[in-house]
């Protein structure tokens, strides 16, 4: 495994090159702005080494306000949209379910978008998911909200 590494306030960043993937662990309460910077420079970082994947751990993150929600699916989503994702694993706690329900989110503003998207609750199963070969064109090309069920 080939690892890079990048911290920043609230957020810390994992590259693993042998699996073409992110893993973004955010802890505790994130201020708006550093909120905002981090998931741009998270962007940009997927941009320019064309990561197929992301793991988004989001265990340990307390809250995030409406404002920063809503931000993200007019902002930072559309960007997301973009970049070379296929498959993104969401961590998340049995006790945090619903602080972030990307699932609502996403799909109350786009029904179909360019990548798969699950739930887990640990590292090692979102792991496994995103070591596994994307399905072919016939059988899944776009992931659709009634595919994306959380897993847990």
């Amino acid at each position: 495994m080939n690892f890079t590494s990048q911290r920043s306030p609230y957020t810390n960043v994992y590259v693993d090159a042998s699996l073409n993937a992110a893993h973004v662990e955010c802890e505790r309460f994130i201020p708006s702005a550093t909120f905002r910077q981090n998931l741009l420079s998270i962007i940009e970082l997927i941009k320019a080494k064309k990561l197929f994947a992301c793991i988004y751990d989001i265990r340990k993150l307390k809250s995030l306000p409406p404002q920063d929600q809503d931000w993200f699916i007019d902002v930072a989503f559309p960007l997301l949209i973009k970049t070379s994702l296929r498959k993104i694993a969401v961590l998340e706690s049995a006790t945090s379910a619903g602080l972030l329900d990307l699932n609502q989110l996403v799909y109350t503003h786009y029904p179909s978008i360019p990548f798969e998207l699950q739930y887990f609750e640990d590292v090692a199963s979102s792991l496994e998911w995103i070591s596994n070969p994307l399905p072919t064109v016939n059988e899944s090309s776009f992931a659709t909200r009634k595919e994306m069920a959380p897993a847990f």
